[in-house]
């Protein structure tokens, strides 16, 4: 059970009322993490288009975003952003065995090109250190990746772990439409 009260539709200010529509008409439901902050409606209007802009950011493409995202979930231990960054992964056309081999670094070196498993490392490294990333990392980071394409993977893992850290310390729940489909894959 969440530590906060997830805010009903209507209980919410006005603005978040707007941000809950347009996000229930994108996503067809409003995820529990927008609801806990609700209660800083400031808050909320900032994160959102934020979140929304590192999320569609061309710069490193649904693939490569999705695979900073899920990285950083399994890495971080997140029930609710593994659920939600597994669903992402699978629209920027992941396989299960794919979304399976995030997190395992043995199989990821199989499964993953070496752009893709050098993303992975780094979620890793940067979710568990924020100062892991080396001298060598960098090396290798700047012999495949685009300054724009390192600072867009950089912000999208440091965004999804802020996420994470917040989704944790407040116990947020993972919704049921989740929650249903884990228990039926199709």
């Amino acid at each position: 059970m969440a530590f906060v009260d997830l805010q009903q539709d209507e209980d919410v200010a006005p603005e978040v009322r707007s941000t809950f529509a347009a996000v229930r008409e994108e996503y067809g439901f409003v995820p529990n993490i927008l609801r806990a902050m609700a209660h800083c409606p400031d808050l909320l209007q900032t994160f959102v288009p934020f979140w929304a802009q590192i999320y569609a950011s061309p710069t490193i493409g649904p693939r490569l975003r999705a695979l900073a995202a899920l990285g950083t979930a399994k890495a971080q231990e997140c029930t609710y952003c593994v659920a939600h960054m597994s669903a992402s992964a699978r629209k920027a056309g992941m396989d299960e065995h794919e979304i399976g081999a995030v997190g395992n670094s043995v199989v990821q070196a199989q499964v993953f090109d070496p752009r893709e498993a050098l993303i992975l490392e780094l979620a890793d490294r940067l979710t568990h250190d924020p100062d892991g990333t080396t001298d060598e990392l960098r090396k290798r980071l700047r012999e495949v990746f685009s300054e724009a394409e390192i600072v867009n993977i950089v912000l999208a893992i440091g965004t999804y772990n802020l996420t994470s850290r917040f989704l944790k310390a407040l116990s947020i729940d993972v919704e049921e439409i989740f929650s249903a489909a884990s228990a039926h894959p199709e």
